[in-house]
């Protein structure tokens, strides 16, 4: 069982220091391999410590690498969805959203996929790791559509729940495949734009009018 950042610092700044340096390699080593090419061996190595300290943190690597992801949080994200959406200045922040999400996925995106990974497999806890890594930005969006709904915005034939869980899905899709888009020839403003208006849509139920030349 991993030992938590509390339980660290009560074994001093050393231990915490020690475990960091493992999460740290652990997620190194991830963006240059594949999970089942990493040993705990080559994260000790990575990390500079012994073996043995690695054990004194951490069960296994599955271990570690399900501390790291439960240091991956989405909730930043939120505050983009706390503004009134509607019209023009809603659209706007529909894109800076995005934009701040696409930067999140960059950040994490060898831990944010392997979670997926996990996640679409049923193993272990990942299935609610990955819940709680977008709990906040699921139930902003959520709330959202309920409040369009509740002014007549949206149609009662969609389920606020579900909407926001699709909103959810297109912005980690967005994130996740970032480079791929790119490399098929579609623009940063393109992908910002496009997956803003979609939300915006599912949000509102509004059809902002198209600016020139985005």
């Amino acid at each position: 069982m991993d030992i938590s950042v509390k339980d660290a610092k009560a074994l001093g700044s050393k231990g915490e220091r020690t475990r960091r340096r493992i999460l740290d390699a652990t997620l190194r080593l991830l963006a240059q391999r594949p999970l089942f090419e990493i040993r705990v061996t080559d994260v000790t190595r990575a990390a500079g410590v012994a073996q043995p300290n690695f054990y004194a943190y951490f069960t296994s690597l599955e271990d570690a690498i399900l501390a790291a992801a439960r240091e991956v949080s989405g909730d930043a994200l939120r505050v983009h969805l706390e503004p009134d959406w509607s019209g023009e200045a809603g659209l706007a922040h529909a894109r800076t959203l995005v934009e701040a999400s696409i930067a999140f996925w960059r950040r994490n995106k060898e831990i944010l996929t392997l979670v997926g990974v996990l996640a679409d497999r049923s193993h272990g806890p990942f299935p609610a790791v990955r819940a709680d890594q977008m709990r906040t930005v699921f139930g902003a969006f959520e709330d959202k559509i309920r409040r369009a709904q509740a002014l007549g915005h949206v149609s009662e034939a969609i389920s606020p729940r579900l909407a926001g869980y699709e909103c959810v899905n297109i912005l980690g899709s967005t994130g996740a495949k970032y480079d791929l888009l790119m490399a098929s020839g579609f623009s940063h403003r393109r992908l910002v734009e496009t997956t803003a208006r979609m939300l915006h849509m599912i949000v509102t139920g509004e059809r902002a009018s198209t600016p020139k030349n985005r």
